[in-house]
């Protein structure tokens, strides 16, 4: 046999060196998000985790996969999501996440509900939970938290097709779960006509499997763990949904995803318009979906309820404070976050403010 050339021995070597969060990006293996400013602390996915231990006497930890290692500064983390985990996770660890207040998330594609490790207090003051079941079963509250969802779902439609004054009526009239998602079923399909034609793709559908579709659903993935972050750090229960009734996963994710899937299908759309030369290659449309993504999340956007410039992924923690504030009866409405214009008018009484508040577009500070 003859022996390995000195580029092959010198990338192995490589391999086994840990490389850091800002040297880890990989479409397959690891995905960050981490906004521009200096003090912003980083997301992290990770799958086919196989071990994590302590650097020797320093606060660094190094976390190995399938495919090489990484070293972590928890101070830099915000909050930890393994995928397909096989590998030894120790109480040494679980103790510095909980130290540091960092939630973890172990998740396989065959289990349905993932491992939560969530560093929480005790005691409460405000017992989120029995408020959140309540409203749940009362039959008219629960219709109404549906709708405002899903009307700031239609208000993103219009980009795409139109919705009629009476179909918002219609929708407003509504007071059953069962006929806010029949509606919803009938635009979703005209809305999915629109967007899958508008690509090029007159016989795709929202359901068949496709490189489109697989991009879509990781990008749904992506908003589901930010999302469930807040969730849990706000003591919610996250299978305790509106929309999505079912307890037997975590529909209030779903719920609190449905006004802002917009970033995930601009995201895909333009992904698959750039690679259209290379449209039938999963991986790199599910990784240009992603990149496109995080570039959105991170750019600043004016709320016109609260009256403040955040960035983008702020609007995600907003909509858990606004669903606080209204179990809590901080405000007598769903006052949803979302991006739009300045208006004049008196204020809303939201019952929140959007955490990571910028001035004037400028970026400020980091959630």
């Amino acid at each position: 046999m003859e022996p390995s050339s000195p580029n092959a021995n010198q990338k192995k070597s490589e391999e086994t060196i840990p490389r850091t969060l800002e040297e880890a990006q990989h479409e397959d293996f690891i995905w960050t998000w981490k906004s521009t400013s200096r003090n912003s602390k980083v997301s992290l996915w990770l799958p086919y985790f196989q071990g994590v231990k302590k650097k020797y006497r320093t606060k660094f930890w190094i976390i190995e996969y399938n495919g090489g290692s990484l070293i972590l500064e928890l101070d830099k983390i915000d909050f930890i999501m393994f995928y397909g985990a096989t590998g030894e996770l120790p109480l040494e660890f679980l103790d510095a996440l909980a130290s540091k207040k960092i939630p973890c998330m172990i998740h396989r594609r065959n289990i349905p509900s993932p491992y939560i490790f969530y560093p929480a207090p005790l005691s409460d003051d405000v017992d989120i939970l029995t408020r959140q079941i309540l409203v749940r079963e009362h039959s008219q509250k629960k219709a109404y938290v549906a709708k405002t969802l899903i009307r700031h779902r239609f208000d993103k439609f219009q980009s795409h097709i139109a919705i009629s004054r009476s179909t918002y009526r219609t929708l407003a009239s509504y007071n059953s779960v069962k006929e806010v998602r029949q509606l919803e079923a009938c635009e979703s399909f005209r809305y999915w006509q629109a967007w899958f034609e508008q690509l090029g793709l007159e016989e795709e559908t929202r359901r068949a499997e496709s490189p489109i579709t697989t991009a879509l659903d990781a990008g749904s993935k992506f908003l589901y763990g930010i999302l469930l972050r807040w969730i849990l750090f706000h003591k919610f229960s996250p299978q305790h949904g509106y929309l999505h009734e079912p307890a037997s996963y975590p529909s209030l994710v779903y719920d609190l995803m449905e006004p802002y899937r917009y970033i995930i299908e601009e995201a895909a759309s333009q992904a698959w318009l750039k690679q259209k030369e290379d449209t039938m290659n999963e991986k790199r449309l599910v990784a240009a979906t992603l990149a496109i993504m995080k570039e959105k999340l991170d750019e600043t956007v004016y709320v016109p309820a609260t009256r403040q410039y955040v960035r983008r992924k702020n609007l995600l923690h907003g909509i858990v404070l606004a669903l606080r504030a209204y179990l809590l009866n901080e405000s007598l409405r769903l006052v949803i976050p979302v991006e739009g214009e300045k208006k004049g008018g008196r204020p809303i009484k939201t019952g929140y403010k959007l955490p990571g508040e910028t001035h004037a577009g400028k970026r400020k500070g980091a959630i």
